[in-house]
């Protein structure tokens, strides 16, 4: 009985910091559901779709009703399938598409990517600005190229990239911010 009343304790502690890592003023708490809902259903779509398979490779990032669109089709037409496929949700305002046409990568160049994302993430706890709060970034990484959102101050968008810029193995920097200033 004890060690259910603990361990039941410690879960709802873990998820109530885990939201409060999640949850920042500048994004309210419905608009951050509405972005993991609308993120799991347009991947589902991408995944589900057969005219894909094979021929994509595509990850979505939700932040405020801003959906990105990256990795890599190995045609235009099929980069466009994929965005059709994920047009037209509520609550999205804005469809990104920055897929890559190029032949497919390998499962290793994902792996990488992911190392890639947890690196910059990492490097963001160094920031010292003022109110800066790197919850408010949205880290997504494919073929060494970083795409950050958020919404964030034009200083604290400066720094973001400056900072993401100078991690080892970043290609590029690509900006999706909304800005609050």
């Amino acid at each position: 009985m004890r060690k259910t009343i603990v361990l039941t304790t410690a879960l709802l502690l873990c998820t109530a910091l885990a939201a409060c890592s999640l949850f920042t003023p500048r994004r309210g708490f419905n608009r951050l559901i509405n972005d993991r809902n609308v993120q799991i259903t347009a991947q589902r779509a991408l995944d589900d779709d057969p005219q894909l398979q094979g021929r994509a490779h595509v990850g979505t990032s939700v932040y405020n009703g801003v959906l990105l669109l990256i990795g890599e089709a190995g045609t235009a037409e099929v980069k466009q399938r994929a965005e059709a496929d994920v047009t037209g949700y509520q609550g999205v305002r804005r469809v990104v598409n920055l897929i890559d046409v190029m032949p497919l990568q390998s499962v290793g160049r994902s792996a990488l990517d992911a190392a890639l994302t947890a690196r910059v993430k990492t490097a963001l706890l160094h920031i010292d600005l003022p109110g800066f709060d790197p919850g408010r970034v949205k880290i997504s990484t494919a073929h060494g190229n970083v795409y950050l959102m958020g919404l964030v101050s034009h200083r604290e968008a400066d720094a973001v990239v400056d900072v993401a810029r100078n991690v080892a193995g970043v290609n590029k920097v690509v900006q999706v911010f909304e800005y609050t200033d």
